[in-house]
């Protein structure tokens, strides 16, 4: 039988595999797109998803995780979270229609309606798909799940590129989303392997709802935090600089998401697995402070070094303009992850409530920050909304190191020791930035550099990076690079 660590290691391996290939597929589509579409059709695409995702997090409204955390899990609390599912998708989708003349005029312009009542359908297919992917995640069936999304992306991603060339604008985005929606749950399904009926059982649902009810409204006021800027952005400017803004922000994001969804997908079950014993949840909240900030850390840095290299490969010459926009949200996924690693933590002790006040504290600051930093430009902008998320991820954690009896100084030292590497690659990047030519020859040396900078840290002089990393990691790498990877060439 596999320990809890084995099962995390299972799960990461297999996440990273699925993640690597989604990956490779989204920027190829990413990059392809970029070059395809204009800024305006990228600025009313983004605010289309600003809109949608609100009422995505109702459809998202938390009954897939309550299916992951139930440690007994039975028939009939299978399809009451289905019949809620449905219930609720077919109730959002219906107030999105209804409300999208409204929501399109204050957001941007009365073109946004359609498309929003368009957008709508995805919501009744993700909330029925997310019941069909907790049953696989509870099971711990990564590469399925994977799978899943993999045929999903390569088949919707094909048709948005031909869409595109045709012409279609952020119509040729908005079919690849719809697509994608129908396809995950109608795969899903099948693979899921339940089959599921409709009840009405007010006691279930009761049951059902004490835990995900939280979570949904802490959901609706996470993506409300999320997407404030991409709501107010429009009005604040126009709906170009919106395009401009977000364009980057959902490179980093979507990136950052991926690598913090292989530790959500594995660790929540896992985590919820053990919800009761206080002792092995301390040693797995320092694990993962650790180790996900060493890895958010490194994401960030890469994402900082090479930013001109990334914009002239992936958005193309005419996006250099956003270079300094594009290094200052770089930052960004130390606090996505940070912020996942709390969001885990306070699901897995089925702290719902709790994590629904963070949320609504965290909107409420992400509004008060953008408008303070509107006055002084697009890059203000961005700087308040890290600032935002820093204050907000600092609060998260000092509560949970509260709730399982952790020194708050301890957790910011832990922090502060994933970062102990970057005194080694800041001053090679900043004499790099003196001595190379700013072209993209200039820029593939440079990243070139950093990388093996990184790599020999890593792999060569382990201890610059950390004792924790050195005594509990480094083994473990080099044996499966000499056992896995090397072994078979």
């Amino acid at each position: 039988m596999l320990t809890n660590t084995q099962k995390v290691i299972n799960g990461v391996s297999s996440q990273t595999i699925v993640t690597i290939v989604l990956g490779i597929v989204e920027i190829v589509s990413f990059s392809i797109m970029s070059r395809l579409l204009s800024q305006k059709d990228f600025g009313y695409y983004a605010a289309i998803v600003a809109v949608a995702t609100i009422f995505q997090s109702l459809a998202d409204n938390g009954i897939g995780s309550a299916i992951i955390q139930k440690k007994n899990l039975d028939k009939s609390y299978i399809n009451n979270a289905f019949s809620l599912s449905l219930i609720f998708g077919v109730i959002v989708a219906g107030l999105l229609c209804v409300s999208s003349g409204l929501l399109a005029r204050l957001v941007a312009d009365e073109s946004m309606t359609i498309p929003l009542r368009l957008f709508s359908i995805t919501l009744i297919c993700s909330c029925l798909s997310s019941v069909n992917i907790s049953l696989m995640q509870r099971q711990l069936q990564f590469l399925r799940i994977g799978a899943i999304n993999l045929i999903s992306l390569v088949v919707t991603t094909t048709l948005a590129v031909i869409l595109a060339f045709k012409g279609l604008g952020y119509y040729a985005i908005l079919a690849k989303a719809i697509l994608q929606s129908v396809l995950v749950l109608i795969i899903s399904y099948f693979a899921a392997q339940t089959r599921y009926s409709f009840v009405f059982d007010r006691t279930e649902y009761k049951k059902i709802f004490n835990f995900s009810g939280w979570l949904m409204a802490s959901s609706v006021f996470r993506n409300l935090a999320h997407q404030t800027d991409r709501l107010l952005m429009s009005s604040l400017f126009s709906i170009e600089i919106l395009g401009l803004y977000t364009r980057p922000k959902e490179f980093i994001s979507n990136i950052s998401s991926k690598f913090n969804s292989i530790f959500d997908y594995t660790l929540f079950p896992v985590l919820s697995a053990i919800q009761d014993e206080h002792k092995r949840l301390q040693k797995s909240f320092y694990h993962a402070l650790y180790f996900l900030n060493v890895v958010g850390m490194i994401i960030a840095l890469l994402f900082f070094c090479n930013s001109e290299l990334i914009i002239r490969i992936f958005f193309g010459e005419k996006w250099l303009n956003i270079t300094v926009l594009f290094m200052v949200l770089s930052i960004y996924p130390i606090f996505l992850i940070n912020g996942r690693i709390g969001d885990i933590f306070l699901r897995s002790l089925a702290l719902t409530k709790q994590q629904f006040i963070f949320r609504v504290v965290q909107f409420a600051l992400a509004v008060i920050f953008i408008f303070i930093g509107y006055k002084f430009g697009i890059i203000a902008v961005a700087i308040s909304i890290i600032l935002s998320y820093l204050i907000i991820t600092m609060i998260k954690l000092s509560y949970l190191a509260t709730k399982i009896n952790l020194e708050l100084i301890s957790v910011i030292l832990t922090i502060f020791k994933a970062f102990k590497f970057c005194i080694f690659v800041i001053p090679i990047y900043l004499l790099c930035t003196f001595i190379l030519p700013h072209s993209l020859i200039g820029n593939i040396i440079q990243s070139i550099v950093i990388i093996s900078n990184i790599a020999i840290l890593f792999f060569i002089f382990p201890s610059m990076v950390g004792k924790t990393y050195k005594e509990e990691m480094y083994s473990k790498i080099i044996f499966f690079i000499n056992n896995k990877v090397l072994k078979h060439q």
